[in-house]
């Protein structure tokens, strides 16, 4: 048998295993198997599952994160990952957008697992913020930094993580973290990357009452797309907060 018909039994029987066969795999650290064992797997029935489950979500090659985390918008037993909080937030800041993707839209979907991991979320942008104060001594202020300058890849990708977050929080937005949001707001209304105003709009359009000034300053922003979205709230609600 030569090396292609060998591995084409390899997947034509990965992909038609048992679920206790999957977990079995999952077990295990045959990484080549993983992510078929996922497309096996459509219901979590334990948190012990769900645990395992979550756990591949990190610290595992890209096909295995990414099988991960798209399986879970088809599986049902989300209730099960009710401690994985960290771990989503961690997926949110993954190297791969397509598993930064897929996790927010499972908790978009799953609400009492998106309040759990909202202010993880938030945590972890403001630790992103607070390490841009300090790459700013080294490399110059953030805002006069773009993306363009490839050597300081370090913060190119904190600003990938930075988006991501962002994006979650624009997704799963609750008015009970209003003024921790409204901190976060205040400093990446100035971001010199539009990609990161963009998302600072987003999530003030799902304010019910968004300080006045930041939608102000985004209403005036040079990039048509950022200022567009806030110029929507404000003729569709004048009910917004006259100051911070």
């Amino acid at each position: 048998m030569n090396k292609s018909n060998e591995n084409f039994l390899i997947v034509q029987n990965a992909t038609s295993m048992s679920y206790d066969e999957a977990f079995k795999v999952l077990l295990g650290e045959d990484e080549l198997l993983k992510p078929y064992a996922f497309i096996n797997i459509n219901e979590i029935k334990s948190k012990d599952e769900a645990n395992l489950i979550a756990h591949h979500l990190t610290n595992h090659p890209n096909p295995t994160r990414e099988a991960c985390a798209l399986m879970l918008l088809e599986m049902s037993g989300a209730e099960f990952f009710s401690d994985c909080a960290e771990i989503f937030t961690d997926s949110i800041c993954d190297i791969n957008p397509n598993v930064c993707r897929a996790i927010i839209e499972f908790l978009v979907k799953n609400p009492p697992l998106a309040s759990k991991t909202l202010p993880f979320i938030i945590e972890r942008v403001e630790k992103i913020l607070a390490d841009f104060k300090i790459y700013e001594k080294e490399f110059g202020a953030f805002k006069d930094n773009k993306m363009r300058n490839r050597k300081n890849h370090a913060k190119n990708k904190k600003l990938f993580n930075l988006y991501w977050c962002l994006e979650a929080i624009s997704e799963i937005y609750s008015e009970d973290k209003f003024f921790d949001i409204v901190k976060i707001c205040i400093v990446t209304v100035d971001f010199l990357d539009y990609t990161i105003r963009e998302k600072t709009a987003k999530i003030l359009t799902k304010m019910e009452n968004p300080p006045k000034e930041l939608l102000q300053k985004l209403k005036n922003d040079k990039n048509f797309y950022v200022k567009n979205l806030v110029y929507d709230k404000i003729c569709k609600d004048s009910n917004y907060r006259d100051t911070l």
